[in-house]
């Protein structure tokens, strides 16, 4: 007779039943009094079995919604280059962009000095939401000079790339991004654009772009669902930091500078 816990074995049929796909990606469980039924076990057996399916990643629990199967979550590579668009085609989405809003701003001081420019100039705003496979998957915002980017305001974000437009259509090619990343809880209403329930929780990057000449381009902050995405990191192990000594080891702890806060209360 196996030493395995009821409730591991309860979970692991469950397992079967997803892989299977007779439980499909995205449905909602049965409740937990047909659970009990189906598998002739206890309430908190059940309860026991879905908290270790949670663990595994096959199932997600929603405050007043109920429980369902996970969809698998969009990969995103923490070095080099890439395109969200890119990153959720790889995955096999169906992708489309919803253009929320486009106008022109004043640059506070602030955003003058992400942007290399003077306060009081003139910068568009953009935001958007990217949809994969008809869920909304993204809440994109970004901000550009306007004096690089004339007519911006005015050509169809929706079915072409920014990046793409930039470089077609003004000769500018993004080479460099610097970027900042934190998990952050949604405002209302961004709650309600990407159709998650309140205080849910997401992935803020904040990304300067420059071009080949060392040129900023553009502030963008990207909102991704944290239920849907992950972020992979690769690193290299540098042998030659055992044998050199670090000159900037000076046993001193360094004030970290303040997290950047999410967007709030919609555009800046």
């Amino acid at each position: 007779m196996s030493g395995r816990p009821l409730y591991s074995t309860i979970a692991g049929q469950a397992q079967e039943l997803i892989a299977s796909g007779r439980w499909r990606e995205g449905e909602r469980l049965p409740p937990e009094r047909e659970l009990c039924r189906r598998f002739e076990v206890s309430r908190a057996t059940i309860r026991q079995a879905l908290s270790e399916l949670e663990d595994r990643g096959l199932i997600t629990r929603h405050q007043g919604r109920g429980t369902f199967v996970s969809v698998p979550r969009t990969q995103l590579p923490i070095v080099g280059v890439f395109s969200i668009r890119d990153a959720m085609e790889a995955h096999g989405m169906r992708i489309s962009t919803r253009v929320l809003g486009v106008r022109r701003v004043e640059a506070d001081r602030g955003l003058a000095s992400d942007l290399a420019c003077m306060p009081g100039e003139e910068v568009i705003f953009i935001e958007r939401l990217r949809i994969g496979d008809g869920e909304p998957m993204v809440l994109d915002t970004v901000h550009l000079r306007a004096d690089l980017f004339p007519g911006l305001d005015e050509i169809d974000l929706e079915q072409r790339s920014l990046y793409d437009v930039l470089e077609t259509d003004y000769g500018r090619t993004v080479a460099e991004a610097s970027e900042t990343l934190e998990p952050v809880i949604l405002t209302p209403r961004e709650c309600g654009l990407l159709e998650v329930a309140p205080h849910t929780t997401a992935l803020l990057t904040r990304r300067i772009t420059s071009d080949t000449d060392g040129t900023v381009l553009a502030l963008g902050h990207v909102l991704l669902r944290g239920d849907r995405s992950r972020y992979i990191y690769k690193r290299t192990v540098d042998s030659s930091a055992d044998r050199a000594p670090d000159p900037t080891a000076d046993g001193t702890i360094r004030r970290l500078p303040r997290p950047i806060a999410a967007p709030t209360g919609g555009p800046a």
